[in-house]
C-alpha cells in the first residue's frame, strides 16, 4: 500500500527503476499495471521527499532523458536521405510521421505518469509540453527544410491526381504535427506549421496558379479562361479542405485569387459589357453567356467593392440603357394608352433584370440596388424642361385598373395589377405629385361610383399607406370615410321625411364631402340646378342643418349627374347626364324647341360651359340645331341602339386630361411641407445642428419627393423670420425651438 507520508528516498536507485520504464512508456512498449501504479508512487515520493523535495531534480533529468530519446529519433528519421532532396516518395515523411505516431502517444501517456509532479511543482512547463518542445527544437528545426520541401511537394501532387489513401494520411499527419507540436502554447499557437508549410505552400501555389493562368488567357477566350481558374479554385479549395487546418482555407482561397484573378482584373472588366448585351439576348447563344457572366460574378465577388464596382456600374448602365428604349417606345402610343404601355414597359423592364440579376448575381445586393437605380432613372426621366410624367401616367393606370367596366370588358388579375403598379410607383420620385392625380380620379371614382370593387380600392390605399406612411394617405382614407358616412346621412334623410310626412318626386341621393380631403376644383357658382331639385335640396339643408350645427353646405352641381327616362319614343331610354343637361332637357318637357339663350339663363352658365354640356345631345341626336342658330329642337323620332346612354363627359376623359398643377403651386405646398415637417422636428428636438436638421427633413420628405437643400435652407430662414426657430446663441450652426 502506497504510504503519503514524505520520506527519505535515494533519488539515483529510484531514477534509474523510473528511468526504464519512462523509456518504455515513450517507446510505446508494453507497461504492466503494477510497474505502473508503482512508478507512480515513486514520481509522489520524489516529488514530497524528506528533508528536501527532488520535484526539479526529476524534471531535469527527464528532460535530459527525452532529448537523447528525440535525437535518437532524429538520426532515425534522416536515415540515409539525402536532406537537400524534394522528392515526397524517398521515405522521410513515412519515417518522420512514424515516429511523430510514437512520440507523441508515448508522451501523452508520460504526461499522465507524471500528472501528480505536473499539477503540485512544476511551474514551467508540464512534462507532456516539454516533450513537445524538445521534439520541435531537437528534430523539427533540423529537418524544417526538408520537410517543407517534401510537403509542399506533396500537396502539389496531390493538387493534379489524389494520392492513395495511405500517402494521403501521411501528408496530413506530417502537416498536423506542425499544429499540435504547438498546440499549448497561448501565443501564436500556429507558428510553426505556418512557417514551414502554409507560407512556402502559398508562395508555390501563388507561382504557379499565376502561370496557369497567363497560360490560359493565352491559348483562349475569357469564357475559356473563367471556366478553369474557377475549377481551379475549387480543386485548391477541396485540396485545403482535404490536409489543411480549418483556418487556412481563406488564406489559400486568397492566394489562388489573388494570382489567377486579381492580376487578370483588367481582361475581365474588358468584357463585361459584351457579356451583359449577350445574356439579356433572346437567343440560343444568352443561357452560355449567362453562365460565363455567373463564374466571372464568382471569381470577382471574394476580391472586394473595388473589382466588383466595373460589374456593378456596367448592370446598371446597360438595364438603363434599356429601360430608356422601352420608354420612348411605349411613349409613342396613343394618349389613352400610353399609361398602360408606360407601366408594363417598367415592369418588363424590371421583370427581365430581376430574373437575369438573380439568375447570374444570386440576387447580391450590388446589383439589385443597381437595378432600382436603372429603374428610378428611367421612371423620373424627363424630356427637356418638361415635368416628369410618371407620377400621371401611374395613377391613370391605377384608375384604369381600378374603374369598372362593361360586363363585356372584364379586366382580370386585378389585384396583380395593383401590386404591380406599387412596384413602379415605389420608383417616382415626385410622389406628392402622384397623390395629387391619385386623389382627383378617386373622387371621379367614388363620386360617380365607378369603382370596380371598393374592396380593391381600400387594398390599394393600404398599398400607398405601407410604401408611404399614414400621412401620404390620411386624405384618401378621408374621402373613405365620407363614402361611408354619406350612405348613412342618406338613410338618416329618408327617416327624417318619414317622420314629417314628406315626400319627393324624384330619386335624390347626397353625398356630403369634407371640403378639406377631397380635391374639388372647379366652380361652385354660378349654377342654377333644375327646378324639380329645388325643393328635395332645400329638405336636405333643413335636414343637415337640424342634425349638424355650425356646418355649412356649398353645393357642386358640377359634380352631380341626374338619370333621366325618355318616355316619349317607342322605346324607353335611360339617360345619365349632367346637371346643365339635365335642366335643358327637364325644360322640353312640355315643349319640343328651346332658344340656346333661354336655356343658358335659366342654368346660369357662362358660354364657354355652355358648348361642352350641349355638344353630347348635339351629337347623339337627342337634340337637333334649329332654322335659328340659337334655336334647338327635341328629335322626335330619336333613336339608338343602346337603352342606356350616358352623356355627360366621361370622367376617364377627365381623368387623361386633367390639368398638372402649375410649377408654381406645387413649390408652394413642398415648401409648406418642408416647414411642417422642421417644426415638427425641432419641437421633439429642441436644439439641433444644422446637418442633423437637414438629415432628418430629407428623412421624412423621403416618402413624397426629394427635397434640395437650397429650398430646406429656405424654408428654415422663413421660419426664422416667423419666429419658430433661433439661431443658438454663439453657434450659428445650430438651431433653438421658440415655443
Amino acid at each position: 500500500m502506497m504510504s503519503l507520508k514524505p520520506r527519505h528516498v535515494d533519488f539515483q536507485e529510484t531514477w534509474a527503476n523510473l528511468k526504464e520504464t519512462v523509456a518504455g512508456v515513450v517507446g510505446l512498449k508494453a507497461v504492466d499495471r503494477i510497474v505502473w501504479n508503482t512508478r507512480f508512487s515513486d514520481v509522489y515520493a520524489l516529488c514530497v521527499a524528506h528533508p528536501e523535495p527532488l520535484a526539479d531534480r526529476l524534471y531535469d533529468e527527464t528532460r535530459n532523458f527525452l532529448e537523447e530519446h528525440v535525437a535518437s529519433l532524429l538520426e532515425r528519421v534522416r536515415g540515409s536521405t539525402t536532406l537537400e532532396q524534394s522528392d515526397h516518395n524517398d521515405g522521410l515523411l513515412d519515417r518522420y510521421v512514424s515516429a511523430w505516431r510514437e512520440y507523441s502517444q508515448g508522451v501523452a501517456y508520460l504526461n499522465s505518469l507524471y500528472s501528480y509532479l505536473n499539477l503540485q511543482h512544476v511551474k514551467r512547463q508540464k512534462v507532456g509540453e516539454l516533450g513537445l518542445d524538445i521534439w520541435e527544437r531537437v528534430l523539427v528545426r533540423p529537418l524544417s527544410a526538408a520537410l517543407t520541401a517534401r510537403i509542399v511537394s506533396a500537396l502539389h501532387a496531390a493538387r493534379d491526381a489524389p494520392p492513395d489513401p495511405r500517402h494521403a494520411d501521411i501528408i496530413r499527419q506530417a502537416i498536423q504535427s506542425t499544429v499540435h507540436v504547438r498546440s499549448f502554447r497561448v501565443r501564436s499557437p500556429l507558428a510553426l506549421y505556418e512557417q514551414l508549410v502554409l507560407e512556402p505552400f502559398l508562395q508555390a501555389a501563388g507561382e504557379q496558379h499565376a502561370r496557369t493562368a497567363a497560360h490560359l488567357l493565352q491559348e483562349g477566350d475569357v469564357a475559356h479562361y473563367m471556366k478553369h481558374v474557377l475549377a481551379g479554385l475549387e480543386r485548391e479549395v477541396s485540396l485545403a479542405q482535404r490536409y489543411l487546418p480549418a483556418s487556412s482555407r481563406e488564406a489559400v482561397r486568397a492566394c489562388y485569387e489573388r494570382a489567377a484573378v486579381a492580376a487578370h482584373l483588367p481582361a475581365l472588366h474588358a468584357d463585361v459589357d459584351r457579356l451583359l448585351a449577350e445574356a439579356s439576348a433572346d437567343d440560343d447563344d444568352a443561357p452560355q453567356r449567362r453562365e460565363d457572366l455567373s463564374r466571372m460574378y464568382q471569381l470577382v465577388r471574394p476580391l472586394g467593392p473595388a473589382a466588383l464596382r466595373p460589374l456593378v456600374d456596367a448592370a446598371l448602365a446597360h438595364a438603363q440603357a434599356h429601360g430608356h428604349a422601352l420608354l420612348s417606345s411605349a411613349l409613342q402610343h396613343h394618349k389613352d394608352e400610353v399609361h398602360i404601355h408606360f407601366v408594363e414597359a417598367i415592369l418588363t423592364l424590371h421583370g427581365k433584370y430581376s430574373k437575369l440579376f438573380n439568375e447570374v448575381f444570386g440576387g447580391a445586393q450590388a446589383f439589385m440596388g443597381a437595378l432600382d437605380k436603372a429603374c428610378s432613372a428611367v421612371v423620373n426621366s424627363r424630356s427637356g424642361e418638361e415635368a416628369c410624367r410618371a407620377p400621371e401616367l401611374v395613377a391613370r393606370y391605377c384608375d384604369w385598373v381600378l374603374r369598372r367596366r362593361p360586363a363585356a370588358a372584364p379586366l382580370t388579375d386585378v389585384d396583380d395589377k395593383l401590386t404591380a403598379a406599387i412596384v413602379v410607383f415605389k420608383y417616382i420620385d415626385d410622389k406628392d405629385i402622384f397623390q395629387k392625380h391619385y386623389a382627383r380620379a378617386l373622387a371621379r371614382r367614388l363620386i360617380h361610383q365607378l369603382s370596380y370593387s371598393m374592396e380593391q380600392e381600400e387594398s390599394m390605399i393600404n398599398r400607398l399607406k405601407a410604401a408611404c406612411g399614414y400621412e401620404f394617405t390620411n386624405k384618401l382614407h378621408r374621402m373613405f370615410t365620407d363614402v361611408a358616412v354619406s350612405a348613412d346621412l342618406n338613410a338618416k334623410f329618408q327617416q327624417y321625411l318619414r317622420d314629417n310626412d314628406l315626400t319627393l318626386n324624384t330619386g335624390f341621393f347626397i353625398q356630403v364631402l369634407q371640403a378639406g380631403a377631397w380635391p374639388l376644383g372647379g366652380p361652385t357658382a354660378p349654377l342654377a340646378p333644375p327646378a324639380a331639385l329645388e325643393r328635395p335640396a332645400g329638405l336636405f339643408e333643413q335636414f343637415y342643418r337640424s342634425a349638424f350645427s355650425g356646418r355649412r353646405l356649398a353645393w357642386l352641381h358640377h359634380l352631380c349627374t341626374g338619370e333621366l327616362r325618355v318616355r316619349y319614343t317607342p322605346r324607353v331610354y335611360h339617360l345619365t347626364a349632367s346637371t346643365p343637361q339635365c335642366a335643358l332637357l327637364l325644360s322640353l318637357e312640355r315643349r319640343d324647341a328651346t332658344t340656346l339663350s333661354e336655356a343658358r339663363a335659366a342654368a346660369v352658365l357662362p358660354e364657354d360651359s355652355w358648348e361642352r354640356h350641349v355638344r353630347p345631345l348635339l351629337d347623339i341626336g337627342l337634340l337637333l340645331p334649329g332654322a335659328d342658330p340659337d334655336e334647338l329642337l327635341l328629335n322626335l323620332s330619336f333613336s339608338c341602339k343602346r337603352s342606356k346612354l350616358r352623356l355627360c363627359a366621361s370622367p376617364g376623359h377627365g381623368a387623361a386630361a386633367s390639368p398638372p398643377d402649375p410649377p408654381q403651386h406645387r413649390d408652394d405646398d413642398r415648401k409648406m411641407y418642408l416647414q411642417a415637417a422642421i417644426v415638427r422636428i425641432m419641437k421633439q428636438r429642441k436644439v439641433l445642428r444644422h446637418t442633423e436638421l437637414i438629415q432628418e427633413v430629407v428623412q421624412q420628405a423621403r416618402g413624397s419627393f426629394a427635397p434640395s437643400v437650397a429650398i430646406i435652407k429656405k424654408c428654415i430662414e422663413a421660419l426664422i423670420d416667423k419666429q419658430y426657430l433661433e439661431r443658438a446663441p454663439g453657434a450659428l450652426d445650430t438651431y433653438s425651438y421658440l415655443a
